[in-house]
């Protein structure tokens, strides 16, 4: 008898456990019920039950409780059963159809289905029988009375949904089978396991539509039942308010999405019904010890050789040692008596791979996310958390348990992540529990489901968003089923009022599969690599990359998968229906339809179907012109392979073909296909701007940069930067979205879906509606205490409803913003996605990127400060005739073009013969000198010339700093006479080329006059500050976001008026120590945000839409690229930066003009 099963496990089981027990044979395998009861430790959530203390069979069957076992197999029968009688009841019903058995009446089909989805009577049942015992009773009594009614559609769904359950059962049977070994390590039990909660949660949303639902349906029945005086046509009420769609999406969803899981073996499930919660879960607490990784590394060192190069690394070869442990160590080594012992480092565990890309699904899910302050440290994390929970005491799993307790108090549903905090994920509303790799750690007893790593944890919450979309399309599946079904009670009305709620279920069981299914074929994430290359001394970061490239053959280049042009239509129309206003339109026009007037129904479908073709046609249109204008060449790159002989052959191959520890060279003009870490480097200057901002080019160095932020970073290599001058060998670190660049793409949640006209459309009519069903219902009751006949009544009840629906408004809304984004077109801006033009107008924040955004990333000299009697002329030939002779395309270095520029129009500034000698910039030598006749000049860092130079007022040194305090490069510019015997020792000679370069140095270091000093910066863009000073005019706040120094950023924007204290200042360091709910006050308060990352701009941007802020960021470069598809609206410039920027810009100004 299969309803009794789930009961008869009831009592089988805990007859297992006791036989378990008593055996006399310790060592014996335990049963599988018994292995997944200790990882459980717990019943089904679905019905809370107080928590016993004590252990051992006695505590478990008294525990026990009527309701099916994880794992113990009868589930999958009892399953398979039902759907066995689902598919007898179908065939009966067709039966009774085909041959006219009589029917079982409707008062009584819908007074039994009605019961199965009423809330309260399944509570009482449940406290009696338990979960599954009701649900089969249930089931068994709704497949029955819908059979006997001759409802096959009916019928069908039922058997629908109990197939899947059925599916998801032996999927489960099987995963346990195969995982059985792994499972039998848990069968140690806690000595006492909390509840799963105390206080009583808020109810979700489908929790709130079904008790809803249930006065609506019993009211209803009532009342119709009442004023028709007929029983059957209560029944009938009573069907079409069944929300049967409701259940069949989500239990098509987590059937689906459970046996997709347990076949991938990407996750167990304890509890049964666990994945039918992850639509409630509102609140995600990850333990921070799941997102370490086993490996430590150094972090930062403290006393006195902190900034000695030497004792990092000797801190680095510290890593060695497996022994070496978290925390503060003395770095020790051959000079320890020369002050080594006073230094001491920080080793902390690296974070796992997938630790941010978990954390960015957290924000993808649209819940909270909190941790505790690990003492480990939770580095770069943090701003990821949304609140960070101070440790309690030095329990860990105390504070999570007390996290837990928290927030279910304030009525949150909470899911815990964790490997070994058994009493937080009892207490948890869903418990993830990760399996540990070794047998001798923790294991996650209390867990609903059981992951293998994080991998698995990602895959749950990349489900969540997906759950809750499947409820929400359900409870809308539901209404509209129960509205159309309506309609079919009045007797004039053609059809049935149950087969609308039919078809609306198996719409739902279309959804809800092809939602899990769309959850299962995502792509993992890309494991994150946490090598700090920059803090590795060169033969580190070869050893440490011999030991994790791949020895296989680098991959092949793949081609780019275009989509054809019919298919891009396609789905841009699906895109735009996608609209508020369509499942509201699209019921009124079926009831239209119902009721009598199909042509009025098609007119409304054919407004939506042209709004849409009209709209999807001008997106294409767009981005195909966008693609022709920003059709992007993807520079080669230069592999150095070496020979058996030990010589280096170069080959040219595309980036994509690169891997992990390759060899690449790098020249003058290369655009750098990867991030790297150099190894040899002659006179080599990079180009960042379009990754850090940095108007100046980088002098690279091989000497290692530890605990330097990116723009510091000089013995790296960046994908994306422009080499200026000189040339380098590099090992690739980073090959293509794991580069520093393209990194930040993958914090990008989504593009918002909340502008444009139709969004607005949306609320209004979802606020009006209810009105105007209101209305529409006095209309109709009018009409028939006038005598009108309940069909008309009821059509013009429907028709002052939809007429409350602004139908039109959709295609005047596109129309319009197709017209605005013609005209904008004509003044040289392309509007990539025309909703955008609504929202420019709701905008409370603009972000601005400063190099290349702000100011042209060109420089020039703005201040020419002399020195005594000399003259500004003077100053500027000087500094002019130091400069290297410019080559076929001009001066390599930008700093070298602008000094030329200023001095072209003094009189022989710019000499027609080359110098007789010249000494070149280059790294530890950070000046420039030229010898022309007997004259010598020199430009460069003021701290060297003016050490070299004679008769140096202190005043002098006041200047530099005020200089450099108003964001300008500072260069002074020293001359000095040659003597003969001078003049000699700078002979070239042959034999020794270096001979002269030498001599030249030596005649730098003393005995300059010093002339004055230059300072350079970026020019600003043609109307950068005529546009501050609007927004400024309109209360629009504005947020400069630079990868610049801090004091080149605040002078910066006080240049472009905007008035900014050192206390609106912040860095990239001082943020990524933040937490998101800091962060959202930060971005309230700061004005400048200076040496941010590619991924600080992405954060700054969700922070501020996270705080209520309707943002837009306006950007050039690369690196602006994912800061711009953050904001709601994305502004792309059109100059000198990456078509990054462009293709991920909702508006993109093709003249450059801001």
């Amino acid at each position: 008898m299969p309803p009794a099963m789930p009961v008869l496990a009831d009592d089988f089981f805990p007859a297992l456990d006791e036989r378990h027990d008593a055996d006399d044979d310790p060592h014996s395998p335990p049963p599988l019920g018994a292995v997944t009861d200790g990882i459980k430790g717990r019943q089904t959530r679905s019905t809370p039950q107080p928590r016993l203390a004590a252990v051992g069979p006695q505590a478990d069957a008294a525990q026990a409780q009527p309701g099916t076992q994880p794992g113990d197999g009868l589930l999958a029968v009892s399953n398979a059963a039902m759907a066995g009688i689902s598919a007898v009841g179908l065939g009966f019903a067709l039966a009774g159809r085909f041959l006219r058995i009589p029917r079982l009446p409707a008062s009584i089909q819908g007074a039994v289905v009605a019961l199965d989805h009423q809330p309260a009577v399944r509570r009482v049942l449940e406290e009696h029988i338990g979960k599954r015992a009701t649900d089969t009773a249930l089931g068994l009594a709704a497949t029955a009375a819908n059979a006997l009614a001759g409802a096959p559609a009916m019928v069908a769904v039922d058997l629908a949904i109990n197939s899947f359950r059925t599916a998801e059962a032996r999927a489960d049977a099987r995963a346990r089978s195969r995982r059985e070994p792994v499972l039998a390590r848990l069968t140690g039990r806690p000595d006492a396991l909390p509840a799963p909660r105390v206080e009583p949660r808020s109810l979700s949303p489908v929790e709130r539509h079904l008790q809803r639902n249930s006065w609506i349906q019993a009211i209803g029945a009532a009342a119709v039942g009442a004023a028709g005086r007929d029983a059957n046509l209560a029944g009938n009420a009573a069907l079409v308010t069944v929300p049967k769609a409701v259940r069949s999406t989500r239990e098509s969803f987590a059937a689906t999405l459970g046996r997709g899981l347990a076949d991938r073996d990407e996750a167990l499930q304890i509890d049964p019904d666990s994945l039918r919660r992850l639509d409630e879960i509102d609140v995600v607490i990850l333990d921070p010890r799941v997102l370490r990784s086993d490996r430590v590394r150094l972090v930062r060192l403290r006393g006195a050789g902190e900034k000695d190069l030497t004792v990092w690394e000797r801190a680095q070869a510290m890593l060695g040692d497996d022994d070496l442990r978290p925390g503060w160590h003395p770095v020790v080594g051959p000079r320890r008596s020369n002050g080594w012992s006073a230094t001491e480092a920080l080793f902390a565990p690296a974070p796992h791979p997938l630790a941010a890309a978990t954390l960015a699904e957290t924000q993808r899910a649209e819940v909270q996310v909190v941790s505790v302050d690990d003492p480990d440290g939770l580095g770069e994390l943090r701003p990821a958390f949304d609140e960070i929970v101070a440790l309690a005491g030095d329990s860990i799993e105390d504070t999570l348990l007390e996290a837990v307790r928290t927030y279910q108090q304030d009525g949150r549903s909470v899911a815990v992540v964790s490997s070994s905090a058994t009493r937080a994920l009892s207490a948890a509303d869903l418990g993830v529990g990760i399996l540990p790799e070794r047998d001798d750690h923790p294991h996650p007893l209390g867990a609903d489901l059981v992951v293998d790593d994080l991998a698995g944890v990602w895959r749950l919450l990349h489900a969540i968003p997906a759950a809750k979309e499947a409820s929400r399309r359900g409870i809308e599946l539901s209404t509209g089923a129960t509205a159309l079904g309506s309609l079919s009670l009045i007797p004039t009305v053609r059809g049935r009022g149950p087969e609308a709620v039919a078809v609306g279920a198996a719409a739902g069981l279309v959804s809800g599969y092809w939602s899990a299914r769309s959850v299962l074929g995502a792509p993992l994430p890309r494991p994150v690599p946490v090598d700090e290359w920059h803090a590795m001394s060169v033969e580190q970061v070869r050893n440490a990359l011999a030991a994790t490239s791949d020895p296989a053959a680098a991959p092949e280049a793949a081609a780019p998968k275009q989509r054809g042009m019919l298919r891009q239509f396609v789905v841009a129309v699906r895109e735009e229906l996608a609209d508020p206003l369509t499942p509201v339109l699209g019921l009124g026009a079926t009831a239209t339809a119902i009721l009598g007037s199909p042509i009025d129904a098609g007119l409304v479908c054919s407004v939506l179907v042209s709004n849409a073709f009209l709209a999807a046609g001008q997106r294409l249109s767009t981005e195909l012109r966008l693609n022709r204008l920003l059709a992007e060449q993807i520079p080669p790159a230069w592999k150095v392979t070496l020979g058996p002989d030990g010589t280096r052959e170069r080959v040219q191959v595309l980036p994509e073909q690169l891997r992990r520890g390759d060899l690449i060279e790098v020249g003058p003009d290369d655009v750098v296909p990867v991030d790297a870490r150099l190894v040899e480097l002659e006179k080599l200057e990079v180009d960042e701007a379009s990754l850090t901002g940095e108007s100046l080019p980088v002098t690279k160095q091989i000497d290692a940069t530890p605990g330097a932020e990116v723009a510091e970073r000089r013995c790296m290599l960046f994908a994306g930067t422009t080499v200026v001058a000189g040339t380098g060998l590099a090992l690739v670190t980073a090959v293509g979205p794991d580069t520093e660049v393209r990194r930040a793409a993958d914090l990008v949640t989504s593009r918002h879906s909340d502008i444009g006209l139709g969004h607005q459309l949306g609320q209004i009519t979802n606020r009006i509606w209810p009105l105007s069903m209101v209305a529409g219902g006095l209309v109709s009751a009018l009409g028939v205490l006038r005598g009108t006949a309940l069909q008309r009544a009821a059509a013009d009840s429907v028709g002052v409803a939809v007429a409350a629906v602004p139908e039109g408004m959709p295609v005047v809304a596109t129309l319009a913003q197709h017209a605005s984004a013609q005209r904008l077109t004509n003044s040289g801006v392309l509007v990539r996605v025309p909703r955008s033009v609504e929202a420019l107008g709701r905008v409370d924040v603009v972000c601005f990127d400063k190099t290349g955004t702000l100011s042209e990333n060109r420089l020039q000299v703005t201040e020419v400060r002399t020195v005594a009697e000399h003259s500004r002329e003077e100053l500027l030939r000087c500094a002019a005739r130091a400069t290297p002779p410019a080559k076929d395309h001009g001066h390599a270095d930008a700093t070298d073009a602008a000094i030329v520029a200023a001095a072209e129009s003094v009189p022989g500034a710019l000499a027609a013969e080359p110098a007789d000698a010249h000494l070149p910039f280059r790294s530890g030598r950070p000046f420039a000198a030229s010898v022309f006749g007997t004259e010598l000049t020199i430009k460069g860092a003021p701290e060297v010339v003016l050490a070299a130079s004679m008769d140096v007022p202190a005043e002098l040194y006041d200047l530099v700093e005020q200089l450099a305090a108003d964001g300008l490069r500072v260069l002074a510019v020293a001359r000095r006479d040659l003597d003969d015997e001078q003049l000699r020792s700078l002979s070239a000679d042959a034999d020794d080329p270096d001979a002269q370069l030498n001599a030249l140095t030596k005649l730098c270091d003393d005995g300059l006059t010093l002339l004055g000093f230059v300072g350079i910066s970026d020019t600003p863009r043609a109307g950068s500050a005529g546009l501050l000073a609007e927004l400024h005019r309109r209360q629009v706040p504005v947020r400069m976001i630079t990868g610049d120094h801090p004091t080149t950023g605040r002078a910066i924007a006080r240049k472009m008026g905007l008035p900014v204290t050192p206390e609106q200042v912040i860095t990239g360091m001082e943020w990524e120590a933040l937490s998101a709910k800091e962060q959202e006050r930060a971005v309230a308060e700061r004005v400048v945000f200076a040496r941010m990352s590619p991924a600080n701009k992405v954060q700054v941007v969700q922070a501020l839409e996270r705080s209520g802020k309707v943002s837009a960021m306006v950007g050039d470069g690369a690196n602006d690229a994912a800061a711009i598809r953050a904001a709601t609206v994305g502004i792309g410039i059109v100059a000198q930066g990456s078509d990054a920027a462009h293709t991920a810009a909702d508006v993109v100004l093709l003249d450059g003009k801001i």
